[in-house]
């Protein structure tokens, strides 16, 4: 299989690239679009260096996704299947093990809990 990026203007004066097999058929976009040309690249990098490692998350109803922020410190959110975001940490915490028994406090607790006013 062979693929190339092609980055293109959109009707809105946006960057984005979409990433076309050889057959023609788009198997991936950016989804957003890029004020300048250099962002819409960084992206196509970024797309190259982290999608051959890349976990694949097979998602039921919905799953919680841990991650380290901008700031170093680690969060999670949950995510609908639709990948709409339900709730987060609100916080950051220290370490992945932390955020980690956040998690598992929030899968303990939340089902149980009361509604307060």
């Amino acid at each position: 299989m062979s693929a190339t990026f092609e980055l293109y203007e959109d009707n809105r004066r946006e960057y984005r690239w979409r990433l076309r097999h050889d057959n023609g058929n788009i198997i991936a976009d950016s989804g957003e679009g890029y004020s300048d040309k250099s962002g819409a690249r960084d992206a196509i990098e970024r797309m190259q260096k982290y999608a051959p490692d890349a976990d694949v998350l097979d998602i039921g109803r919905a799953a919680f996704e841990i991650y380290e922020d901008a700031g170093e410190e680690w969060r999670w959110r949950l995510r609908h299947r639709n990948g709409n975001i339900l709730a987060d940490s609100g916080e950051g915490y220290s370490s992945r093990s932390a955020v980690q028994d956040a998690v598992d406090s929030v899968k303990r607790n939340a089902p149980g809990a009361d509604e307060a006013e």
